[in-house]
């Protein structure tokens, strides 16, 4: 096996996609008080002192690190696809927590999701489509050693 796979550029993909999602603001709440900001990097009030917000952060970095370092472990299919499974696993808790923030601030003001939030979206499909690569290398490298 090769690093140049399709499956390659799909992890890259995905990994840079939930890099950048980092830093992308993921919801607005309008109230009384201001606008608030929900964002990774810097959550808070508009023009106040902004800080981090720890489970979004640290979800995210652990699924960019995930995703990068499945990448490299190419040469262990099997080890390999496990990774992709607990990089979607940790998408789709990144996303649920955003959907429990959101709900939750419903009741402080006017929530709104914003676009960047589709990110994980993409980067879960992308996650799946390299699975599905790996997958089918697994199944040709069984089939030609079957041959052998």
């Amino acid at each position: 096996m090769v690093i140049q796979r399709l499956q390659t550029v799909y992890l890259l993909l995905a990994a840079i996609l939930m890099a950048v999602f980092t830093f992308m603001p993921v919801m607005n709440v309008l109230n009384d008080a201001g606008e608030y900001v929900l964002n990774a990097v810097s959550t808070g009030f508009v023009g106040a002192p902004t800080s981090p917000c720890w489970l979004l952060l640290c979800m995210d970095v652990l699924i960019v690190a995930l995703l990068f370092i499945t990448v490299f472990k190419y040469k262990n299919l099997p080890l390999q696809m496990k990774l992709c499974k607990i990089g979607v696993l940790l998408i789709v808790a990144l996303l649920v927590s955003i959907f429990v923030m959101w709900y939750m601030q419903r009741g402080h003001g006017i929530a709104l999701m914003r676009l960047w939030t589709i990110l994980p979206f993409v980067a879960i499909f992308l996650t799946l489509l390299a699975h599905k690569g790996i997958k089918s290398d697994k199944k040709l490298l069984s089939d030609s050693e079957r041959l052998r």
